[in-house]
């Protein structure tokens, strides 16, 4: 049997040194990889981007990420490689080729985070299967008839909403104002369709 401190590495030092070595020249083969042979090698991004997420962690953090994500689309087009397994789209055909139904790709564990502990979510669930089940159980409200059914209260919210801005002096919070009218808009819906 051969043993590691056979090998003249007696001294944790050299050992631990050895270890890094080895290990430094692993993550270079990983970015070697990602940079040429990965599916998503010819996606433009940054260049850490292709083989690390610390670019995006490091975005997150600093709370600008919508305005980074807005100029590397500028930059590199409607796909960006955003970390070595992910790419962000911002282009409607692709959009729908992605997320489409019968679309042939999975959703990525982001969407885990919105989805939380909930058992019911059409937007953070993965599982197509679930989602269908799920979908079947809500699509009534969202047909055309029922729509069609509700305009007269969402006419009533908005008037409500292009009253209060009428009478609004000088500058308004319209983010504030906006989020009012889509919490009203939702409580006058719910009131319909529970009555």
């Amino acid at each position: 049997m051969i043993y590691l401190h056979d090998y003249s590495l007696g001294s944790p030092i050299l050992f631990f040194a050895s270890l890094l070595a080895i290990g430094l020249a692993c993550l270079c083969l990983f970015a070697i990889y990602c940079r040429t042979l990965h599916p998503l090698a010819n996606v433009p991004g940054p260049f850490t981007a292709s083989f690390s997420r610390f670019w995006l962690i490091k975005h997150s953090h600093a709370g600008d990420m919508h305005r980074t994500m807005i100029a590397m689309h500028a930059k590199y087009g409607s796909l960006v490689r955003v970390a070595h397994n992910e790419v962000s789209i911002c282009d409607p055909h692709t959009i729908k080729t992605v997320y489409g139904a019968g679309s042939k790709y999975a959703k990525s564990d982001w969407y885990s985070v919105w989805q939380g502990h909930r058992k019911f979510d059409l937007f953070g669930g993965r599982d197509d299967k679930v989602h269908g089940r799920q979908r079947a159980l809500v699509s009534r409200a969202y047909s055309m008839t029922s729509l069609h059914d509700l305009e007269q209260y969402v006419d009533d919210t908005i008037k409500v909403f292009l009253d209060k801005m009428a009478e609004a002096k000088g500058q308004v919070n319209l983010g504030m104002w906006v989020q009012l009218y889509a919490f009203g808009e939702c409580l006058d819906l719910e009131k319909t369709l529970q009555a």
